[in-house]
């Protein structure tokens, strides 16, 4: 059942990857320039692939890969966005970016 949802998963990311891959390049060199308005877009993105691939409300990729590290296969995603990250954000992005919405988004 693992392996079903792990596949499910990779299917949906790779799905909306396609779907958001110049979007998502073009609005990442005006966040990289300093456009919050590129940086909130790209965070947008990010809980709409989250939402279409997990059905989760208001909670980007990275925040759930924390908040479910203590599965297996989301303790590798975490480490596979945190080093991606790491250029642009730093260490622990994926544990930093679930404080700030645990603390920002209410979810009940």
């Amino acid at each position: 059942m693992t392996a079903l949802k792990t596949l499910r998963t990779l299917i949906g990311y790779i799905l909306c990857g396609l779907l958001f891959v110049w979007p998502f390049v073009i609005l990442s060199v005006f966040a990289l320039a300093g456009s919050t308005w590129a940086f909130n877009s790209l965070h947008s993105i990010d809980v709409a692939i989250c939402s279409i691939c997990h059905g989760t409300k208001l909670e980007s990729i990275s925040a759930r890969s924390f908040r479910l590290s203590h599965d297996k296969r989301y303790r590798y995603q975490m480490l596979v966005i945190d080093f991606l990250a790491r250029p642009f954000d730093g260490d622990n992005h994926c544990r930093r970016a679930h404080k700030w919405e645990s603390k920002v988004i209410k979810l009940r």
